[in-house]
């Protein structure tokens, strides 16, 4: 970090104390906040501006309406707890603008929590939707190019509301590839228990996954350097079931046939699921994964 002996500032002694706290460490918690306020000003224009825009008086212009009247509307109209959650980010983010406020680094990690979470629970919003109830849909293969903690976030939300055969089977899946076996039988033991899944189903899935997660065993051992969701190799079928994305050391991606899975099923179905798309589109610009 820059010293005051290394920057060149003007010779006022009222000065001094406005330079002090700009070269102050934690002035970059104030910093931060107001950054995510400004990512999640950016989430809203592009990912829930046609759920405000329909709700607005015919006299409102969507660039002249104040934040606090977009907040309400999602609030009222689109889903309270994301309106929650960027209400506060929009608070702290607030302190953050100012020259008196104060961020600490506790609020700092919170709001940044809530920020990563938003996109993911307008998947989830987008599932409890009836008409694209998870499974109604053919987004199976673009849903599992997802990095595996989005897809785990987001069905673990979406069976708080309700759970079928297809969540049970892509959830139990995910926990699996993320070493997380006991949670995947837990979840097969219990679905079977409420009959959402039959015997024949629980066999069959109890079968793949330990088949899986013998591979993966295996795959780990010879990878020591593996770090659980940093990357992923080519596919490995078990049972005619397409497992996308075994984990390597090497970050190492099959990103030509990902690519040409992605366009087929793009162009056979954009005009089906558009706000899917947008949604899964937005959310892989997040991914820090490492291709090749």
């Amino acid at each position: 970090m820059a010293t005051s002996n290394e920057i060149l500032m003007p010779i006022n002694e009222q000065f001094w104390d406005v330079f002090e706290i700009f070269m102050d460490d934690n002035q970059k918690a104030k910093i931060r906040a107001n950054n995510t306020r400004q990512y999640v000003e950016g989430i809203i224009d592009l990912l829930l501006k046609d759920k405000i825009v329909p709700n607005l008086k015919p006299t409102e212009d969507y660039a002249g309406v104040s934040w606090g009247r977009k907040i309400k509307i999602i609030r009222d109209k689109y889903d309270s707890e994301i309106a929650d959650s960027i209400q506060e980010i929009f608070r702290v983010g607030g302190d953050g603008s100012h020259f008196n406020g104060q961020v600490s680094n506790d609020e700092l990690q919170q709001i940044i929590d809530k920020a990563v979470h938003i996109v993911e629970d307008i998947f989830v919003r987008y599932f409890l939707e009836p008409e694209h109830k998870f499974g109604s849909e053919n987004i199976f293969t673009i849903f599992s190019m997802l990095p595996l903690k989005h897809r785990i976030y987001i069905l673990e939300k979406v069976s708080a509301h309700y759970t079928n055969l297809d969540v049970v089977d892509r959830l139990s899946l995910a926990y699996v590839k993320f070493g997380e076996k006991d949670k995947a039988i837990d979840l097969l033991e219990k679905s079977l228990r409420e009959n959402i899944i039959d015997k024949n189903f629980y066999t069959q899935k109890m079968r793949s996954i330990n088949i899986l997660n013998s591979k993966l065993s295996e795959l780990y051992s010879k990878n020591a350097g593996y770090e659980k969701d940093s990357g992923y190799s080519k596919a490995l079928v078990v049972d005619d079931l397409l497992v996308v994305g075994l984990p390597t050391s090497k970050d190492i991606f099959d990103t030509a046939k990902a690519v040409k899975v992605f366009s087929e099923w793009f162009e056979q179905d954009k005009n089906k699921y558009p706000e899917f798309i947008n949604l899964f589109l937005y959310l892989m610009k997040t991914d820090d994964r490492q291709y090749e």
